[in-house]
């Protein structure tokens, strides 16, 4: 759980000025108190504000990030993704 948390940490700081809410969720999932549940409520919440944007560039830039999101969260339940290949996922895809 604490590698997906600080995947998704690195995904909401990329997204903040992009996404209203990455500050607030960002906080949260720093936070101690958010567990494996939380954090998959929160892929949750951005897919469904993905939903509700209206601006073609903002929906297309969190489309971009929920992707590499759910990318990192396959690679990292087969276990096949190290901090330096995530890194490089982060930075390819920038």
């Amino acid at each position: 759980m604490e590698r997906k948390k600080e995947f998704l940490i690195k995904v909401l700081r990329k997204l903040q000025g992009h996404w209203s809410f990455a500050e607030g969720v960002l906080a949260l999932v720093e936070s101690s108190y958010i567990d494996n549940k939380a954090i998959d409520g929160v892929i949750h919440i951005i897919v469904n504000s993905i939903k509700s944007v209206k601006n073609i560039e903002q929906k297309t830039t969190l489309e971009k990030w929920l992707e590499m999101v759910q990318k990192i969260r396959s690679l990292e339940e087969q276990e096949e993704i190290s901090e330096k290949d995530l890194d490089q996922f982060l930075l390819d895809n920038l």
